[in-house]
């Protein structure tokens, strides 16, 4: 209720209790103890009605208030995009030869329509932009430089001339395209490490893809690193695992 209205409602009730100057007629109650006996519970009355409507509309509006803190609009789109991804997996998902649960292995392809799609979306800074916009929304609030460290950290444990790994990977379990990185990796006999983003705690997995976005501009797993160089993906980034096979200098990087 609006402050000058609150401040008049007592009284408009207040008078609309009162009966009409006609209806009083000349009765031994008629005097002037009555009227103002009768005329004071009117107010009275009026008063408390106007006091609970009052703290009604202000106990919805804190009603209200509390939920809108509660799920503010930013996590209702965090929370939406997070269900759709997660359907989309579980939609998908089919058993490779080796007994392993994703999305198809033929999407991770060279001339697949998903590998195409990724790379158009790879190569393009609007869609950069958008899937970092989505990163950011789904990893939420995180302490940043926390999480850099801690991705750093893994990178560098990788890149340690003692410890004789040279490749540091994250990755997806169900992700087709990071399976098929592992799968080379194993053929040719060479050792990595890999961090399953989809098996770590809590929204630790989304806080360092969102990290990992802002680190080398691509948001899609897997992140290879050769010796701490951020190489991309399995078909492309900078420029991607398959091309630096191609071109023979993957053998170049790794020696």
């Amino acid at each position: 209720m609006l402050p000058g209205l609150k401040s008049l409602f007592p009284t408009t009730v207040f008078l609309l209790c009162l009966p009409a100057a006609s209806s009083f007629t000349a009765t031994p109650r008629d005097d002037v103890n009555f009227r103002w006996k009768y005329q004071q519970n009117c107010y009275e009355q009026a008063t408390a009605t106007a006091t609970a409507i009052t703290i009604r509309r202000r106990t919805a509006t804190s009603a209200v208030s509390l939920a809108g803190m509660k799920r503010p609009i930013i996590d209702q789109i965090a929370s939406t995009l997070f269900k759709l991804e997660t359907d989309r997996v579980e939609q998908s998902s089919v058993e490779d030869e080796q007994g392993r649960m994703g999305e198809p292995m033929e999407w991770a392809s060279k001339d697949s329509l998903a590998n195409k799609f990724s790379k158009l979306i790879a190569e393009n800074d609007m869609g950069y932009r958008f899937k970092q916009w989505v990163a950011d929304i789904v990893a939420g609030d995180y302490d940043a430089n926390k999480i850099e460290t801690y991705v750093q950290d893994f990178i560098a444990d990788a890149n340690d001339d003692t410890s004789g790994i040279p490749v540091a990977m994250f990755s997806f379990t169900t992700c087709p395209f990071c399976r098929k990185a592992k799968d080379y990796f194993d053929a040719e006999g060479i050792r990595y490490v890999v961090m399953e983003l989809d098996e770590l705690e809590g929204n630790l997995g989304n806080e360092i893809r969102s990290t990992l976005g802002k680190m080398t501009k691509r948001t899609s797993v897997p992140a290879i690193f050769i010796k701490g160089t951020a190489i991309g993906g399995m078909n492309d980034g900078t420029p991607g695992l398959m091309p630096l096979v191609e071109s023979g200098e993957l053998q170049t990087m790794l020696q």
